[in-house]
């Protein structure tokens, strides 16, 4: 099998997955709680309060439709990357609803919408770490911007929230707090899912015995090294910065090296969210250590 094929295979299972996750989130805590939701799902929402449809029916038609709208505006790419999401979505969303609601929901429903956020952060992020969309607004978003030069993050917040409170106006206002919370909840577990196991630690060293430190941690800890060059603030003495980027299990080795060589290295220790290249999305190719 070549390995073009296994990436799209690893993709298209990253989209399912994360498809499951958000449709069950959803029919099994934020339907049942009758939390306020954005995008087609609360279009369905609201059509299935209005007119009796099935909901997870509805959200499969609009996506559909919106599918062949970006097919017909965008063109063939923008379908077959949206399509996955767009599709599987409804069909676990209807898949879930046959099931019992979260069970909590009876006993501690505060934990019940912890739970249901997670999901659904949980699944909107493994989609959008596979390069996928749950469409809906998303769709609309890139529609009107190719279409009218409309912005994509302004159009697609003014669906969410125009379809939310329009949802809080047809239940009265009930629940606002809770769908609030939950949102909060889902972005914060959205953003750490995108990121999660890419995240880095990036050190900045100076000190006199650049050198050293680079040999050590060249050799030693088995690190990338960039050397920055930086003139000194107080003296204005030419040096270099040893810039280097590492993963968590390796911080400690690598400061107890840097003290070992200058006890009064001045060290700065930062978080990157994500790292890509040689060594961390690719393979390292091995080199002779400069001297």
């Amino acid at each position: 099998m070549k390995p073009g094929w296994l990436g799209y295979l690893g993709r298209l299972a990253g989209v399912l997955a994360g498809n499951a996750l958000l449709a069950y989130g959803v029919a099994a805590v934020y339907l049942p709680a009758g939390l306020a939701v954005g995008g087609a799902t609360g279009v369905g929402l609201i059509l299935h309060t209005l007119f009796g449809l099935d909901t997870a029916v509805s959200v499969f038609v609009l996506n559909l439709g919106l599918l062949v709208a970006g097919w017909a505006c965008i063109g063939r790419e923008f379908a077959i990357n949206t399509a996955a999401g767009s599709l599987a979505y409804p069909v676990f969303l209807g898949l879930w609803q046959r099931l019992p609601a979260f069970s909590l929901l009876e006993t501690d429903r505060f934990a019940a919408l912890v739970c249901g956020a997670c999901f659904v952060g949980a699944g909107v992020g493994v989609t959008l770490r596979a390069g996928a969309s749950t469409g809906g607004s998303d769709s609309l978003a890139m529609i009107l911007h190719r279409t009218i030069r409309l912005p994509v993050a302004g159009v697609k917040m003014a669906a969410d929230y125009g379809v939310m409170a329009m949802a809080f106006w047809m239940a009265g206002g009930r629940n606002l707090w809770f769908s609030v919370m939950a949102l909060a909840i889902e972005t914060f577990v959205m953003n750490r899912t995108m990121v999660a196991g890419a995240a880095q630690l990036q050190l900045l060293v100076i000190s006199d015995h650049y050198e050293e430190i680079r040999q050590a941690l060249l050799c030693e800890a088995q690190a990338g090294v960039t050397m920055l060059h930086a003139d000194t603030g107080l003296r204005r003495t030419a040096g270099s910065v040893v810039f280097c980027v590492i993963p968590n299990k390796k911080l400690y080795g690598v400061k107890a090296a840097i003290h070992r060589i200058d006890p009064g290295a001045f060290l700065t220790i930062a978080t990157v969210r994500e790292v890509q290249g040689q060594g961390f999305t690719a393979a390292r190719i091995p080199l002779p250590v400069g001297k």
